[in-house]
């Protein structure tokens, strides 16, 4: 994933500096704001954890704020960038699947995310044939910064720090801590309308395929918790086995599957925009 968003923002960045200086004719910056849906191993609906919107449970949705500034670079095509803020979060007492809810496990983050993307549009708002309306499609790369915790005792606990799948124990050497930074492939479409006050109003929907499986802390199998102990202080070692398995020992057996590393984690955004239109000269 990295060699693309490397291969994505070039191609953007190629693109922008050879036809900025040739044709300006519209810019539009404003916000956006809507709800965000995570698709990974916790919570989710009635079947297996699915990287698509068949998983959804409604109750992780979660607001999204984004800044946004776009600026059209040759007729029809543009470039734009996302400062946005949102929440992630999944419970598997929201689910339906009776070993979701066993698991018994849930997550909530903070995500801050820069984009930058191409976009197509089908309609212009300027020009001989101007449209008042355009659908429009974009895909482009960025990063992201998530920080997911779980509550304990009243107190929310970050989760990386702990190493709740037995990252960073010489006993699994092949386990290193994730890093919270991390690489996002943005793509979707929407759809914006030009008011006669030079505001666009749209509504988008958005994918995001990311470079991480540990967005909810969640990817592979339990460790053996006596591993915390001999590691780990006391009080760090308690907080790391009962966030790294919270079922019943009666139901299920140690040492089992966790999450699945199969695919990486997603998530979602349905957006509604709001930006000021700025009509600029042709420049050569």
């Amino acid at each position: 994933m990295k060699k693309h968003l490397l291969f994505t923002m070039c191609l953007i960045l190629i693109v922008s500096s050879t036809f900025s200086q040739r044709m300006r004719l519209n810019s539009e910056v404003g916000f956006t704001s809507g709800i965000s849906y995570f698709l990974g191993d916790l919570g989710g609906g009635s079947g297996d954890g699915q990287a698509f919107l068949h998983d959804l449970d409604m109750q992780s949705i979660a607001p999204a704020f984004s800044f946004i500034y776009r600026e059209e670079i040759i007729p029809n095509f543009g470039f734009r960038t996302n400062l946005t803020y949102t929440i992630l979060r999944g419970n598997d007492a929201y689910s339906e699947n009776e070993s979701r809810n066993e698991r018994n496990l849930s997550f909530k983050s903070n995500v801050w995310e820069a984009t930058a993307m191409l976009e197509y549009s089908l309609f212009r708002f300027s020009g001989r044939d101007r449209k008042f309306f355009t659908p429009y499609v974009f895909a482009g790369g960025g990063l992201f910064y998530f920080n997911p915790k779980a509550q304990y005792n009243d107190y929310w606990i970050e989760l990386q720090p702990l190493g709740t799948e037995g990252q960073g124990l010489p006993q699994y050497p092949e386990r290193q801590k994730y890093s919270r930074v991390q690489t996002v492939l943005p793509f979707g479409g929407g759809v914006r309308f030009l008011s006669n006050f030079g505001w666009v109003f749209g509504a988008e929907l958005t994918w995001r395929l990311t470079s991480t499986d540990y967005l909810d802390d969640v990817s592979t199998s339990y460790p053996n918790t006596d591993y915390f102990f001999q590691n780990y202080d006391l009080a760090t070692a308690t907080l790391a086995a009962n966030l790294s398995d919270r079922m019943d020992r009666d139901i299920t057996p140690e040492y089992g599957q966790r999450g699945s590393a199969d695919h990486n984690d997603t998530y979602f955004m349905g957006m509604l925009t709001a930006t000021y239109h700025i009509i600029k000269s042709r420049h050569r």
